[in-house]
């Protein structure tokens, strides 16, 4: 068969000998360069099409044809678009040969195209992969982490951002099952200007931060976002996008509270800091988040997709080992929306206690009403069952201790003596919130003295 390049062709396959399209007319090639044969269109979208070819001078050896034909209107944004492929093709060309990264092949004009032909990764990409087999356990998503952190430290260390980070862009290679970056199209210098034209965004909605949405900047931080809602995606097989439509940046302060299972608080530490609203929030560097992702304690859940040979290192000095005794370091503190979610727990609880004990007739009756409705609030939350037994536990606590420190005022009903009832009544409140920080503090010390010890 012959593939038209025509990008407009809606049935670009012909027989062979065909010297003219037969679906749009096209005068058809054979051979691109002397020696590169098309097979089949991969894909396509407004900047032109994806082909998979052979190479006649490498025993057929298959790769990918990137033709550049944008569906734009005006020069500005035809030049951006030209702009863009000649950068992806540069940005390959500088990384060379990397394990999880496509190989730049050759870059040419032809018949007022431009054309572009890298490596072909054989293998399904990561959406793919979550369509296939369900969402992604800790395991996966550690393993994943652990092998995309160096090969994102190698290439920002080359000063590229690579802007477009999202699972359709991650492909878990066939033959060994390592996952490769591709499509370096909207890659950024980080040393050079580029101007972005207002209203121009660069980057898949729901997984491009603020800054890069907005202004059109770039750091390694934002690529680390990019990560970070790719994971999210991952776990819970919900698009960013379609929480980014309903809450804007929201999503990223409330993504756990989308969570289908349960995961350890030091995975939920480092996905939370890769997902904050503000880059300088964020993690600043891959082996920033490396060196926390080496603290998390072993788990036993074999990943359903394991490599089937050990993944060669990309380059020697750029590689973060872990350490043998990670799981004797400090883990992770507790998510710190924890924190604010225990406050809030815990300050309702005594509120609600203390309305029932001014209000209902018998202790027992209202302690029962009080426990019924707690139990209630916090269970019918959208939270793994792990945070919703830590809120129980700490409103339980706190509000057994203010319940002693009110007993001191001899006062029975503070909602009916004025305003020195209301200052007593904010007071013990602000006294349960306080306590539930302080308790989720040491918390925090105790697991990481834990953790060290054990």
């Amino acid at each position: 068969m012959i593939c038209c390049l025509n990008p407009d062709c809606i049935h670009p396959l012909n027989p062979d000998g065909t010297e003219v399209c037969l679906s749009c007319g096209t005068p058809l090639v054979t051979l691109l360069q002397g020696h590169y044969r098309v097979i089949e269109p991969l894909g396509g979208g407004g900047f032109g099409r994806t082909y998979l070819m052979e190479d006649l001078h490498k025993f057929n050896e298959q790769c990918v044809l990137k033709q550049l034909a944008p569906q734009v209107q005006g020069s500005w944004a035809r030049q951006k678009a030209i702009e863009l492929f000649e950068q992806e093709a540069k940005r390959l060309q500088q990384l060379g040969k990397q394990n999880q990264s496509p190989t730049l092949y050759a870059y040419f004009k032809q018949d007022n195209y431009l054309y572009l032909v890298q490596e072909f990764i054989k293998g399904k990409n990561l959406l793919q992969e979550l369509q296939d087999q369900g969402i992604f356990n800790e395991a996966k998503i550690r393993q994943l982490l652990n092998v995309l952190l160096p090969l994102l430290q190698v290439i920002h260390d080359q000063h590229i951002i690579h802007r477009d980070i999202k699972p359709e862009n991650i492909i878990r290679r066939e033959s060994d099952g390592v996952p490769v970056l591709i499509d370096f199209g909207v890659a950024k210098q980080i040393s050079a200007t580029v101007m972005v034209k207002p209203g121009t965004t660069i980057g898949s909605f729901g997984y491009a931060p603020i800054e890069q949405i907005e202004r059109g900047e770039a750091f390694p931080a934002s690529d680390l976002y990019g990560l970070g809602a790719t994971c999210f995606h991952l776990l819970t097989d919900i698009h960013p996008w379609d929480l980014w439509k309903k809450q804007g940046y929201g999503w990223s302060s409330g993504w756990q509270d989308h969570l289908k299972q349960s995961i350890s608080p030091q995975l939920r530490y480092i996905l939370d800091k890769l997902l904050q609203y503000d880059y300088l929030h964020r993690y600043q560097s891959a082996s920033q988040v490396l060196e926390d992702l080496h603290r998390l304690p072993p788990i036993q859940i074999p990943s359903t997709t394991p490599p089937t040979r050990p993944v060669p290192p990309i380059t020697p000095a750029t590689l973060i080992e872990p350490s043998n005794e990670s799981s004797n370091e400090p883990s992770a503190p507790l998510n710190p929306r924890l924190r604010y979610h225990a406050v809030i727990a815990s300050s309702g609880s005594w509120l609600l206690a203390l309305v029932l004990l001014s209000f209902v007739t018998t202790i027992w009756l209202s302690s029962g009403l009080w426990l019924v409705i707690l139990g209630a609030v916090i269970f019918l939350r959208s939270q793994p069952i792990f945070d919703k037994l830590y809120l129980l536990i700490i409103s339980l606590i706190t509000t057994l201790i203010t319940y002693f420190v009110f007993q001191s005022f001899q006062v029975s009903n503070p909602f009916i003596i004025g305003f020195n009832g209301l200052i007593i009544v904010i007071l013990l409140v602000i006294l349960a919130g306080l306590l539930a920080y302080i308790l989720m503090i040491l918390a925090d010390l105790l697991n990481q003295f834990i953790s060290t010890k054990f």
